[in-house]
């Protein structure tokens, strides 16, 4: 291994287990990218996810420092009346400072790699439309006529309506033998109001 390897460091935590420190980090880089309006010590007191799609926490950290973050939101969907173990990548964001040096597709391969080996049927999610490459370079697959459908039952919303592309993987046999029907096709999530992967 050589000393640029051993200066990065993967973390990862269910997160109702993330350290308190790796939080407040998660939340320094989540703020500077998405501002909530709301005090850091508002938000450590919350989730930063929500529970009930069981996140999983993903951080980079260099010579110490928290310099890109992740997260793995995991839930079983139904897609034409078939069920499946989905994961997503939410939250992927690289502290200002640290911007252009490849920490967060480091991130986001390793993400596609422990969904993978989890077991888990398929990857969903979505990405602003110029950073679709980046995504498919890490190994992801881009659906172009496969649609997110995110926010919940009651007031769901297109993620093509906010310039939004879809992203997947189809990890075991199960979901590699229905991918056809996710082709031209709608995912509906049903997560809560305004979310989307």
């Amino acid at each position: 291994m050589d000393e640029l390897q051993e200066l990065h460091e993967i973390l990862s935590y269910p997160q109702a287990a993330l350290p308190p420190d790796l939080k407040r980090a998660a939340l320094q880089i989540l703020e500077a990218a998405w501002p909530s309006g709301r005090s850091l010590e508002e938000r450590l007191s919350r989730p930063l996810h929500d529970p009930r799609n069981t996140p999983e926490c993903m951080l980079l950290r260099v010579k110490g420092e928290v310099v890109a973050y992740l997260a793995i939101p995991t839930k079983t969907i139904e897609h034409a009346g078939v069920p499946y173990t989905a994961a997503g990548l939410s939250a992927v964001a690289t502290h200002r400072a640290h911007q252009r040096r490849g920490y967060a597709g480091r991130l986001v391969t390793a993400a596609r790699e422990r969904i993978a080996a989890a077991g888990i049927d398929l990857g969903v999610f979505t990405c602003d439309t110029p950073l679709a490459p980046f995504y498919v370079a890490r190994g992801w697959e881009l659906m172009p006529s496969t649609v997110v459908v995110g926010g919940s039952r009651g007031r769901p919303f297109r993620a093509d309506s906010m310039d939004k592309r879809t992203l997947m993987g189809f990890f075991t046999p199960h979901a590699q033998s229905h991918r056809a029907a996710f082709e031209d096709a709608d995912i509906y999530l049903e997560l809560r109001d305004g979310d989307l992967w």
